[in-house]
């Protein structure tokens, strides 16, 4: 249930911490009964010192007759719905007073109804169009969802109220995020001497953050807010946060136990442990934070969710070695476990060699085939892309059953991109910038990953043609701070591409050296200098003059208009007119091979004119450029075969079959030509992921996977596996022949 009788919002949208206080109306809502000498901010001041007193203090403020007061008075005492209901008759009482509004906004915060606060806070500026709080509760709201828009609204705030601390701490939590840590400091510096005791302790813990952040531990304003109030654990939160925001997770869960430790009824602060005891791999103790937290607070959805999600994980295969600890859905593990270690197996040692580290810790990895698990648990997070998240040494995603290649999901490449923040990641100890990790993972992708696609979008080659990238120095802004709703995902790509400039220019070892200057605890610029011994702004000339030799004559409109054409053309069965019209498609961008790519085109008006080895040339073009659309493999693969091209095919059908790893028939298949190629191993791999996907025929999985055992000269299991064969079709001829064999 909701407090507040709406729909819940998970945390988040508000950044995972709850600030030190709600701002007050002081003197606007005041008692008007026998308590009219009290007044709600009062009972407010009082609880930073005694929390006993100030329940007192709002319960004599319970009979007064403004239900604004009791509502005040309420929602002290921890009663969110009643609360809720007395703000309702306040606002009935008082249609016309936006300060009710904001208050009523403020509550559904703290409720974990962001969505709801807003619309409150903006009827309260249709009433009041200058209201100052309504404008800092929209900025705070925006900033929760790291939301550019957040800094805009409280700059205004500042502009007519120069040292208000709601309007500050806004713009400081967005610098923080970022990195801007003396931009934060300076910002709430000032608030430091503020006479509100709320105020006063959150700016201590902005800046005990900034001193973690810059490796200042301990910070003098941890030991200074103790000080102000015993009940200072929100101050470990607040550092904890911003330890998340830079994925040190395991900092984070240090600062989040103290911050229980010493208020044991911070149930916000259970839950962020929680949550980032899972990330680090705990789950039991994870689990019993987040039960307490949901005692304590049971209207968090985030919660409820994540402990619904933890319910579920008994239907999980738990699979542990020394290398690999894999966590898959019982009905996958059989199908996926065996392509996990290969990938694990090669992009771990690899990239270490290419970046000089020794990943030594086993990888944990998680697959779930449904995206809202997914989601649960990795939820809270900025600019979180959409196909994985990496914590330390930890990987969770979705499975390839959550979304389908068709979507954009080559779960393949993506395992790949996170193996290499695993990689940079445990090289700087957490300490490397978002875009130097996204970037390196993009170009392994790109570089050593099983698609090796390069495709590049075209929304990036008309944002690089217009000029819009961003500064090196303010790339992590595009991940965390994104302006506009596609800047993450052209963020992803110059990462990628800078990264790769760096690497074509320098070498590898200048990747290794940023990396190494950001394990040093150097920033940006830091990095950069030492690794490439040049500032960041000569970078950032030289990387737009690499941009526009590569993409400066690529001309969207017309590859665009062509691939329409030749559409167009196909439907009407002309095929010359299309064959020339994607061929022209093809020559202006030929690395395209994302959704209307003009390979397939190509070769669909080449067969249609009979020209099958052009066809299939165009299809292999679009396999080896990292196209890996299954249907249209499936396609390359048939046409192949039937050219009598089996060793060509191959090649095709272990890429269809990792991109479709949950597809019986492709792992079939890719079974029957390797044992055709007389690489029976892998075959033996390919067969018992067709078993495991159940499919229809079981006598034909079992006579097959006994023939690839054969084949090994394994033969105990060969046998086992005919029986098995024998045991389903007693009659079935094929596997009575394989049998004598085995025993002859």
């Amino acid at each position: 249930g909701d407090p507040c009788g709406r729909p819940a919002r998970s945390r988040a949208s508000r950044g995972g911490v709850r600030r030190f206080l709600s701002w007050p109306l002081v003197g606007v809502i005041v008692a008007t009964g026998a308590h009219a000498d009290t007044t709600p901010e009062d009972c407010r001041r009082v609880g930073y010192s005694d929390r006993q007193a100030a329940a007192e203090c709002y319960r004599g403020l319970l009979l007064d007759p403004s239900p604004a007061i009791q509502a005040e008075a309420l929602w002290g005492l921890g009663d969110w719905q009643g609360a809720n209901r007395a703000f309702r008759a306040a606002v009935s009482a008082a249609p016309g007073d936006a300060d009710v509004r904001v208050r009523w906004a403020r509550l559904h915060m703290d409720a974990h109804q962001d969505a709801d606060a807003e619309d409150l806070f903006r009827e309260a500026l249709a009433l009041d169009e200058g209201h100052i709080d309504a404008q800092v509760g929209l900025a705070e709201v925006a900033e929760g969802r790291f939301d550019v828009r957040a800094g805009a609204i409280a700059n205004a705030v500042l502009e007519r109220v120069p040292r208000h601390p709601g309007a500050r701490f806004v713009l400081a939590r967005g610098a923080l995020t970022v990195g801007g840590v003396a931009k934060g400091r300076e910002l709430v510096l000032p608030v430091v001497e503020s006479d509100d005791p709320g105020a006063r302790i959150e700016a201590m813990a902005l800046l005990a953050a900034a001193d973690h952040l810059e490796g200042e531990i301990p910070s003098p304003w941890t030991g200074r807010a103790v000080n102000e109030t015993p009940y200072h654990g929100r101050v470990f939160e607040t550092i904890a946060h911003f330890y998340v925001i830079t994925r040190r997770y395991e900092e984070a869960v240090a600062m989040l136990e103290r911050a229980v430790e010493v208020d044991p009824r911070l149930y916000s602060a259970h839950a962020a442990l929680g949550t980032n005891l899972l990330r680090v791999n705990r789950f039991d103790e994870a689990q019993r934070h987040l039960a307490r937290s949901f005692e304590g607070d049971p209207y968090d959805s985030e919660v409820v969710n994540t402990l619904r999600m933890l319910d579920s994980l008994h239907r999980f295969d738990l699979t542990e070695d020394t290398r690999l600890v894999l966590r898959t859905h019982r009905d996958e593990t059989g199908a996926l476990e065996g392509y996990v270690r290969r990938l694990v197996d090669d992009a771990i040692p690899g990239m270490g060699a290419r970046y000089g580290h020794v990943v030594e810790e086993p990888v944990v990895i998680e697959l779930y085939p449904h995206h809202d698990d997914f989601a649960v648990r990795t939820s809270g997070l900025p600019g979180l892309g959409i196909l994985g998240a990496t914590f330390g040494d930890v990987i969770a995603m979705d499975s390839p059953s959550a979304r389908g290649i068709d979507d954009g999901f080559d779960w393949a490449s993506a395992l790949w991109h996170e193996l290499a923040h695993v990689v940079t990641l445990n090289a700087t100890d957490n300490l490397v910038s978002r875009w130097f990790s996204e970037g390196v993972s993009v170009l392994e992708e790109w570089r050593t990953g099983p698609s090796r696609s390069r495709s590049v979008p075209l929304e990036f080659v008309e944002a690089a043609q217009a000029g819009r990238m961003l500064p090196v120095e303010d790339l992590d802004g595009g991940f965390m701070r994104p302006e506009t709703p596609g800047r993450v995902a052209l963020s992803y790509v110059q990462a990628g591409l800078l990264c790769e400039y760096i690497e074509d220019t320098w070498g590898v070892a200048a990747l290794a050296r940023v990396l190494a200057a950001y394990a040093d605890g150097a920033d940006t610029p830091g990095a950069i200098r030492r690794g490439l011994e040049l500032g960041p702004a000569e970078l950032d000339a030289r990387f737009e003059a690499h941009l526009d030799a590569r993409f400066g004559q690529v001309d969207p409109e017309g590859f665009r208009a062509n691939v329409q054409a030749a559409q167009r053309h196909l439907k009407e069965d002309d095929w010359s007119a299309a064959v020339e019209t994607a061929r022209e498609a093809t020559g202006i961008y030929p690395d395209y091979v994302g959704p209307a790519s003009a390979w397939p085109l190509l070769a669909q008006a080449e067969a249609g004119a009979g020209r099958m080895v052009e066809a299939s040339a165009a299809l292999t073009e679009y396999w080896r450029r990292g196209g890996r659309a299954p249907g249209t493999l499936r396609r390359l693969v048939e046409w192949l075969e039937s050219e009598d091209r089996p060793a060509e095919a191959l090649p095709v059908q272990r890429s269809l079959a990792l991109v479709a790893p949950l597809v019986p028939e492709e792992r079939r298949r890719l079974g029957d030509f390797l044992v055709e190629a007389g690489q029976y191993d892998d075959a033996i791999l390919e067969y018992e992921a067709h078993l495991a996907l159940r499919p229809h025929d079981r006598a034909d999985a079992h006579y097959r996977l006994a023939r690839a055992y054969r084949g090994a000269d394994r033969l105990a299991a060969a046998r086992r596996h005919v029986l098995y064969a024998l045991e389903i079709a007693p009659r079935f001829r094929a596997a009575l022949a394989l049998l004598l064999e085995i025993e002859g």
